[in-house]
């Protein structure tokens, strides 16, 4: 399917959106991951042991959700989001897919890996999606740098090296000096999911 990459958001380079995967029994999940793209082609790297990596191995999709929801970013980096923040659209087959609900826009992938190790990398092909809202927002940088944090809390929680909990401090005078209440709530909660 020819989708137009660049009217989801998914621009050359990283893209940080919410990926959502479903598990063979129906259980839906959300989880913070770069979507790369490099001439012309899309990638997603995803660490075993997570359950976006389960996910996509049992059922081979995955969705990017470009939503611009930083508590949700936080809640899906380090815990379970409720499942009222899944809708769930129909695949090409009939199965039900878990989108976000108020997300700006979803695309829908196949993921293609030929091996997995401790990181899955798979080469993603667009199946489906939908824009709901195109959003003008400037760059905020303390909304970047709450997203920052967030991924940063990621690998702390995996690896328990407190070189990313002084990383993830350095960042306190940029977010509470550019950050609105939003912002502000995020970076907290990071701290107390932690």
């Amino acid at each position: 399917m020819n989708l137009e990459l660049d009217m989801y958001g998914l621009w050359e380079g990283i893209n940080e959106v919410i990926v959502t995967t479903v598990s063979s029994d129906g259980k839906p999940n959300a989880a913070p991951i770069g979507i790369i793209r490099r001439e012309g082609k899309l990638m997603v790297r995803v660490y075993n042991g997570s359950q976006t990596y389960s996910n996509i191995k049992e059922t081979g999709l995955l969705a990017a959700n470009m939503v611009f929801d930083l508590v949700l970013f936080v809640r899906s980096a380090l815990s379970d989001v409720d499942d009222e923040v899944f809708e769930f659209i129909k695949t090409d087959n009939g199965e039900d897919f878990p989108v976000i609900a108020n997300c700006n826009a979803w695309m829908l992938f196949e993921a293609e890996y030929n091996s997995e190790d401790t990181v899955l990398v798979a080469e993603l092909h667009p199946v489906n999606g939908t824009i709901r809202q195109q959003e003008i927002r400037p760059v905020n940088r303390a909304f970047n740098a709450v997203i920052e944090v967030a991924i940063l809390a990621t690998r702390y929680k995996v690896f328990k090296n407190n070189k990313y909990l002084i990383q993830m401090e350095s960042y306190n005078n940029i977010i509470y000096k550019c950050a609105g209440s939003t912002e502000k709530n995020a970076y907290d909660l990071i701290f107390r999911l932690l």
